[in-house]
């Protein structure tokens, strides 16, 4: 069956079934696949897909061949135009782009081959964004909207003019959606001095001295999503933007945004005196608690304890997840609250998977003699050397209604292992921040493995937390699949499934106690997971 997957992949270059289709006798009666289909689809998978070895010029008849032999397909020339020209176009962007490699190799020993194979590059890639643009038109993102305007007339668009009027039709819906998000923020915020870029960059600065750089798509994205450095999500960034260029009729890329430096580091580093403080004041209190022979088994103590009353929550992956791509993106650095990080890589405390054995669970007890045999006038530098000097720590922001959480993004997980254990209470951090998705698909938001049961139950959980002011947006369905087009959501896990969302529950209680039962959760829903399902699903 799965080689009649394989072969149904292409039209039949004998009896013309379309793609999808079953294989037909003359008088239209159903029959196994041709021989000759099968054959396709094996030269395709061997010498277009895998066949990097053969000459382009072979590949390319193989390509031709499949295509020319499809033009008699008229039973479903719709379907063919938008699903198998995707295919046929992702095969010639490879035997074009091999082309320019075969080329240059060619004329290496007489030419300088590189003009050759950047022409053919670029005649790839214009293959691909026609693809690219098939797929979008007719695919899952179809629903996306196009700027009817500057189609008014036009009976056939050129790929080109669908594309301008896709990405203006995008930033239209984007400028209107987060139009409607800042009447939830019903508290002041800091004074931001800000600047956007036409090609998406975006620089800003707080009064209290915090940059953040990154990009957005648009200048309107710039507010939300510098909110994610604000005191809680209620906070609305009091921002004075300056649009430098001209604005474009689409929405930036930001390819080439800079963020945060080595530099910005330390400054933040050196910006916050009394976390340093407090943080060296708490090692100095353990260096004449341990004595030095003790400090292995008081490792093992503090990281059971630790363990046992605040285990890790789930990796917080609600906002990737979700076919939307990112609006904007940032990065700042400053002091964060330690047992605000609540998810750190390395599921269990103190316990690392590394191939390496120097990286693996005798780390912990080793920096921390390191550290703890530390002479007390030296410890703010050796602070400053392992923190800001080394590569940074990166912590995503989880914004909520008392404070922000954070989670260990890209790299950290040792560091931040060891401070969580230790107790110490600031710990300083590259800080990462997206603005979040507008829209959620339920699909994407649990294990559909689980059946249409969960499917149903996170759904009617979204309704209750709309009519409870617990979110805020809108719900419609795609068959049985709810769609959550949001607009805020002051405790953004609340989206996910009941798993994620009563860890993070569990978790923001014991960093910011009543702060979940103030917004009118009451406390019997946040004592474990059955709890929370009973009060959310009924």
């Amino acid at each position: 069956m799965a080689a009649d997957w394989d072969a149904l992949d292409w039209t039949c270059p004998t009896c013309a079934a379309s793609r999808t289709k079953r294989c037909t006798t003359k008088d239209g009666r159903p029959r196994p696949t041709h021989l000759a289909r099968h054959l396709t689809s094996i030269l395709l998978q061997f010498a277009v897909r895998r066949g990097g070895g053969q000459p382009p010029a072979e590949r390319a008849q193989i390509v031709r061949s499949l295509t020319m032999a499809q033009e008699s397909d008229s039973s479903a020339r719709e379907g063919y135009l938008w699903y198998q020209t995707a295919d046929e176009l992702w095969l010639w962007d490879q035997v074009v782009a091999a082309a320019g490699e075969h080329a240059a190799a060619a004329v290496e020993g007489h030419l300088d081959g590189d003009e050759l194979r950047d022409a053919a590059q670029q005649a790839a890639r214009r293959i691909t964004r026609a693809r690219d643009l098939m797929h979008e038109w007719h695919g899952e993102r179809a629903e996306y909207p196009l700027d009817e305007e500057l189609l008014a007339c036009v009976l056939r668009p050129a790929p080109s003019l669908l594309a301008r009027a896709r990405r203006r039709g995008d930033l239209q819906q984007l400028e209107a959606d987060l139009a409607r998000r800042p009447v939830y923020l019903d508290r002041p915020g800091g004074i931001w001095e800000a600047a956007w870029h036409s090609d998406g960059s975006l620089t800003a600065h707080r009064d209290d001295g915090l940059c953040v750089r990154g990009w957005s798509a648009a200048p309107d994205a710039a507010e939300h999503v510098l909110q994610a450095f604000e005191a809680t999500s209620r906070h609305r960034p009091q921002i004075t933007l300056a649009v430098r260029g001209e604005r474009p009729e689409g929405p930036a890329t930001g390819d080439e945004s800079a963020g945060i430096s080595r530099v910005d580091v330390l400054r933040a580093f050196d910006a916050d005196r009394a976390a340093l403080d407090a943080t060296v004041a708490a090692i100095a209190q353990l260096q004449r608690a341990w004595p030095e022979h003790e400090i292995s088994e008081r490792v093992r103590t503090a990281t059971t304890r630790l363990q046992t009353s605040a285990p890790q929550s789930p990796h917080f992956t609600l906002f990737n997840r979700q076919r939307e791509h990112a609006w904007a993106a940032v990065e700042s650095a400053g002091w964060v609250r330690t047992d605000a990080i609540v998810q750190a890589i390395d599921e269990v405390w103190g316990d690392f998977d590394r191939s390496e054995a120097s990286r693996g669970p005798s780390w912990i007890p080793r920096a921390t003699r390191e550290l703890l045999t530390t002479k007390p006038e030296q410890l703010a530098a050796f602070i400053r050397h392992h923190l800001a000097e080394e590569p940074s720590i990166s912590l995503s922001v989880i914004n909520g209604p008392a404070g922000p959480l954070h989670t260990v993004s890209t790299g950290g997980a040792h560091r931040t292992h060891l401070f969580r254990i230790l107790g110490l209470p600031w710990i300083i951090a590259k800080l990462y921040a997206r603005i979040p998705p507008r829209r959620f698909d339920v699909a994407s938001v649990i294990d559909t493995a689980k059946g249409m049961t969960e499917v149903e139950r996170v759904g009617r959980g979204w309704h209750t937390l709309l009519e409870r002011g617990l979110l805020h947006g809108r719900i419609h369905y795609e068959g049985a699949f709810a769609i959550l087009d949001l607009d805020h959501a002051p405790a953004p896990w609340l989206l996910g499934d009941a798993a994620l969302a009563s860890a993070y529950n569990t978790a923001y209680e014991r960093v910011y106690p009543g702060a979940l039962t103030n917004m009118g959760i009451p406390a019997t829903a946040l004592t474990g997971r059955k709890a929370w399902e009973q009060w959310l699903y009924g």
